[in-house]
Formats: C-alpha cells, sequence, structure tokens
C-alpha cells in the first residue's frame, strides 16, 4: 500500500487529520501491507505529540482485551507502547536530526505492525470441544474481546506466542520513558499526600487542582 493509498485507508486528505483513535486503530489493523515509505510520510507530518497521545491510548485499550491470565503479554504491550513513545518524545526539532530519529521509530512500527497483523501467531483451543486454532495477535485480540461480551469460550496463548523482540535501540527508550513517567507520578503522590508540598508553595488550597 503506498501512501496515497493509505490515506485513502484512514479517509483522510492529508496528515494533518490523522488525529483520532480510530485513525491510528485502522493504521494498525489493516491486514495489507503498508510500505515503510507510506508510513514514513505519514509520520513525518504529524503532530509527533499527538501520535504519541493515540500510541498510548490504543495500547491501553488493546491491553483491556487480554484475558486475565495475560500478564506477560500486557507487561510486553505496555514494553511496546512506551519504546515508540519514548523514541517520538526525543525525536529533535532540527530536520536532519529528526530524520535521522524518525527512521528508527518507523521502522520499530512498521515491524510491530508486521507481527500484529501478519507473522505472529498464538494458538486458542475453544474450552468447550478442545478445538485449537492458530491465528494472529491481533485476531486473538479480537476472539479474547467477543468472549467478554458473552462469546465463545477459549484458552489463550498469549504468553506462549510472544516471539517479538524489540530492538535494543527501542528498548532503552523504554526504560527512559518508564523512569520519567515513575518520577512524575512520584511527584503527583506526593503532591496528593502534602499540602504544605514546596510544590504548591505560595498557593491557597483552593487556588490548585491535581
Amino acid at each position: 500500500m503506498n501512501y496515497e493509498e493509505l490515506l485513502k485507508l484512514l479517509d483522510i486528505d492529508s496528515p494533518e487529520e490523522f488525529q483520532y483513535f480510530e485513525h491510528f486503530a485502522d493504521l494498525m489493523e489493516c491486514a495489507a501491507p503498508v510500505s515503510y515509505e507510506a508510513l514514513f510520510e505519514l509520520a513525518s507530518q504529524m503532530d509527533k505529540k499527538i501520535l504519541a497521545e493515540l500510541i498510548e491510548n490504543y495500547f491501553d485499550e488493546i491491553s483491556e482485551g487480554l484475558p486475565d491470565d495475560g500478564t506477560e503479554a500486557f507487561t510486553f504491550l505496555k514494553n511496546v507502547s512506551m519504546a515508540l513513545r519514548g523514541m517520538l518524545r526525543l525525536i529533535p526539532a532540527d530536520e536532519e536530526e529528526e530524520t535521522r530519529e524518525l527512521v528508527g521509530f518507523v521502522e520499530e512500527l512498521e515491524k510491530f505492525r508486521n507481527w500484529y497483523v501478519a507473522d505472529s501467531t498464538i494458538e486458542c483451543t475453544l474450552k468447550k470441544d478442545g478445538t485449537a486454532q492458530k491465528v494472529t495477535f491481533f485476531e486473538a485480540l479480537v476472539l479474547s474481546r467477543m468472549e467478554k461480551l458473552n462469546g465463545e469460550e477459549y484458552f489463550y496463548g498469549f504468553d506462549d506466542g510472544l516471539d517479538y523482540q524489540l530492538d535494543e535501540y527501542a528498548v532503552s527508550f523504554s526504560d527512559a520513558l518508564r523512569a520519567e513517567e515513575e518520577e512524575e507520578g512520584y511527584i503527583e503522590e506526593e503532591l496528593e499526600e502534602n499540602h504544605e508540598s514546596e510544590y504548591r508553595s505560595g498557593l491557597e488550597e483552593d487556588e490548585y487542582d491535581f
């Protein structure tokens, strides 16, 4: 799928319109191959902050579709989300440096998307008769969501099917973002617990809202 075909799939005329959850979901869940060049052209013209927010929202949403015993899969999705967002957040404003860093982001996004909808293999076994089928990670998520809506019940091999490896370069961004978010969470917790904190110095209690 080339760039023009990708815009048509997303029902947008330009990357500036790529702003909603449905846009990112359509991009990630399209079974047809999307060229690297098309992904790069799209990402290069998008607001990186909006893209990072869409990534976080999408991965949080699909994680909710995991069965209760899919703990490793939950951690895996969290790591991928943080790696992609971490790479985006550190893309510099300089055009030459931005292009270099964006290449790494698009490569990781393309690799995960291809694995997610095409190359992954998750075994799902029907509880009522033991019939097993092998589907992609995305298709297994769909089955799990349907089950939560009173669909057929399965045993899912999510954790056994995690053969995806984040690039070491991407992992470093995941670690950096995790540390940053943990620090932000620590500060917010301190603010909640200590109304006399230096972070609220000079404010009356009705002047702040956390």
